[in-house]
This record gives structure tokens, C-alpha cells and sequence, in this order.
């Protein structure tokens, strides 16, 4: 993982529905070194498209599996299978290209049915495992990131979940937000699961994924948390799009004030 002094990141799914490439100019122009990048299209996802995040001068440090192609990488019809098998090695090259250390994908549902573990769970856990043996060729950290639901949401439910899979090189990965609709406190998740990676957004009520500091989370305690055990991922900042869709320059220089102040200060 990396082993500079500032290794504050931003998603660039916050910025959507702006370009990957905008997205990545606008995070560079706030100070980040470093980004997530959610790709939004085919084109995002592609190993040309290192060549943007090249003239945009900064380290895409994670790419997060698109949302928008999530039914192709948990789906069990063999056809599809097949593509999500080209399109998970394609998304990996991207990664090689880009100096990539972290690609994250969420936790398939879990089947009780024998018969739909056999035929529907059994060909998804086969394509997350052929896109982990791709990340352990190309030297990336596949990442699991907790959920509300399912076997994600708890640490000891997504620690067993990735055990499961069987694959050494899958790592947890934290959202706080995610920690907070589960009922887990963020800091108590993070000392349990010891994440190889971060997502970090506040919290409030019925509001979720707000910019951190900005809600009821603890950040201290989180802080706090990350320090028994030397994390040594980024921190990506990973807001919910619809605060960000004005005003992104000041706000992006509000969120990354917030980050280096609370983990450098």
C-alpha cells in the first residue's frame, strides 16, 4: 500500500454526473493527490482512459467496480459470465495502467436455497474469484466493502463472508457510512475488521454519504480506531453526488481541509 505522508483521496462518484476525466482535473485542482475512480461508462473503464488520468497529473490510487456494471459481475447466465469475465480483466488492466493499487467490489448476496446456492450463488462466487486471480496476477488488492444488508454488515459477518471466498489477496474495506446504517458504530468496525481501505462520509439521521465532518460521526474515535493497528491504505472521501453538483471547487477544498486536517493535524 502506499507509504507517502498525504494519501488523502476523492471519488470521483461524487462528482457525477460531470465526466471521469472533469471529475479528476476538479479533485487534482483541490489538492488531492490522489483519487478513486468510479467508472461511469465502458470508455471510463477501459485502459485507454489511463492516458486522462495521466494529463490530469494524479494517482488513481482505487478504482471502485462501476455500480452501473454490478449486474454483469453477479450475474449467473454463462453468457454474461463470459463478458463480465473480459470486462473484469479489462478493469484490471486499467489498474495496471494507472499505478492502481486497490479495485473494490461489494459482497454478492448469499443464497440458503441449496438449489439456488448451486445455480445462481456458485457461477457469481467463480466470477469474483476469477477477478480476484486477475488482481493477484497484476499486483492489485481486491477489496470488499461492508454493506447495511446481508453478510456485509458487520465485521465479523464480512470477515467471514471474504474467508469464505477463499482468496488470500481479498482484503475489507470500510464505509462509514455503510457502518452507520448497519447500527455499528464506524470506529468499532474499523478496530474489528482492520480494513486494507476506506471510505469515509458523515452521517445524520435519515441522511447518509453527507461530507465528512459535517454529520454525527465520531472522526476522532476514527482516527483513533485506524491507529491500533497502522492502517496504512488512503482515505477517500467518498460524498454522495447530489452534494457536490454546485460550487465542487470549494467544496472539494472544504473536504480536503477536513481530511488533512483530521488525520495530519
Amino acid at each position: 500500500m502506499a507509504d507517502t505522508a498525504n494519501r488523502y483521496s476523492f471519488s470521483t462518484a461524487a462528482l457525477y454526473p460531470r465526466s471521469a476525466s472533469e471529475s479528476l482535473r476538479l479533485i487534482a485542482g483541490a489538492g488531492f493527490l490522489h483519487a478513486e475512480l468510479m467508472p461511469q461508462c465502458f470508455a471510463d473503464a477501459s485502459e485507454p482512459f489511463a492516458r486522462e488520468a495521466e494529463r490530469n497529473r494524479i494517482h488513481v490510487a482505487s478504482v471502485h467496480y462501476p455500480l452501473a456494471m454490478f449486474s454483469m459481475l453477479y450475474n449467473a447466465s454463462p453468457g454474461m459470465d463470459a463478458e463480465a469475465r473480459v470486462f473484469g480483466a479489462g478493469l484490471v488492466r486499467l489498474c495496471k495502467a494507472l499505478g492502481t493499487e486497490v479495485l473494490v467490489i461489494h459482497p454478492h448476496e448469499v443464497q440458503q436455497d441449496p438449489q439456488l446456492k448451486r445455480l445462481i450463488e456458485q457461477p457469481i462466487r467463480d466470477n469474483i474469484l476469477h477477478l480476484a486471480e486477475q488482481c493477484d496476477k497484476a499486483g492489485v488488492f481486491l477489496v470488499m466493502e461492508n454493506s447495511p444488508k446481508g453478510v456485509g454488515r458487520s465485521p465479523e459477518g464480512l470477515l467471514a463472508y471474504i474467508a469464505s471466498l477463499g482468496a488470500p489477496r481479498i482484503k475489507p474495506a470500510v464505509d462509514t457510512t455503510e457502518s452507520c446504517e448497519a447500527d455499528v458504530d464506524p470506529a468499532e468496525f474499523i478496530k474489528k475488521a482492520r480494513p486494507a481501505h476506506l471510505h469515509l462520509s458523515d452521517h445524520a439521521g435519515d441522511k447518509k454519504h453527507i461530507p465528512a465532518g459535517e454529520g454525527d460521526t465520531n472522526w476522532q474515535a476514527v482516527k483513533a480506531a485506524l491507529d491500533t493497528f497502522v492502517y496504512g491504505g488512503y482515505y477517500t472521501l467518498e460524498p454522495l453526488y447530489r452534494y457536490y453538483l454546485d460550487k465542487p471547487e470549494e467544496k472539494l477544498a472544504k473536504a480536503y481541509a477536513f481530511i488533512s486536517g483530521l488525520i495530519g493535524g
